[in-house]
């Protein structure tokens, strides 16, 4: 199976992303790092993000996205720049988790970290276990995530199974809104 791909040359550089590329939902934040569930934008993100809509972005600023690259505002046509040092004062960042829900309970799965978002917490190892079947799912096949109490719940890979104590680090969180 072959990956159609689309391209673009800008001033002899090649500029490719797969035909199904889109752009990417973002919010801009303050400072160096995204908030809990969240990422900087990806170079490849913000270039098909930005490449017709750049005034989207404020005219005069400068925005530090993923890999230590920036790109700037309307004012320089959105260009991009790797390896930018600079401390800059905002961020661009894309969301990094799922909701989802459970007999009228949401809940969310935070990808690359073990906090959960504003507004929800853990879930406790009684809900998880309850529950199981349905947020293993969630988890990712081959991933393992935190809930309460330092617990942990595995993805279908794994076989969903579920532990009240888990030493190690994770990289997901599952979490329940708080009510």
């Amino acid at each position: 199976m072959g990956v159609l791909v689309c391209g673009l040359i800008a001033g002899g550089i090649s500029l490719s992303a797969p035909a199904q590329a889109q752009t990417a939902t973002y919010e801009i934040y303050e400072g160096e790092t995204c908030p809990v569930g969240y990422t900087p934008l990806l170079p490849v993100d913000a270039f098909w993000t930005f490449l017709a809509r750049c005034d989207e972005l404020p005219y005069s600023g400068v925005f530090r996205i993923a890999d230590g690259s920036s790109i700037d505002g309307p004012w320089n046509n959105c260009q991009q720049h790797a390896n930018d040092t600079r401390e800059l004062s905002y961020i661009l960042c894309k969301p990094n988790y799922q909701l989802f829900d459970i007999d009228g309970t949401t809940f969310a799965v935070v990808r690359g970290g073990d906090q959960c978002l504003e507004g929800f917490e853990h879930v406790d190892f009684a809900t998880a276990s309850a529950y199981s079947d349905e947020i293993c799912t969630h988890v990712g096949y081959w991933g393992i995530a935190r809930i309460g109490g330092g617990g942990s719940i595995d993805g279908p890979g794994y076989g969903c199974g579920i532990r009240a104590t888990d030493s190690r680090e994770l990289g997901d969180a599952i979490c329940v809104e708080i009510e």
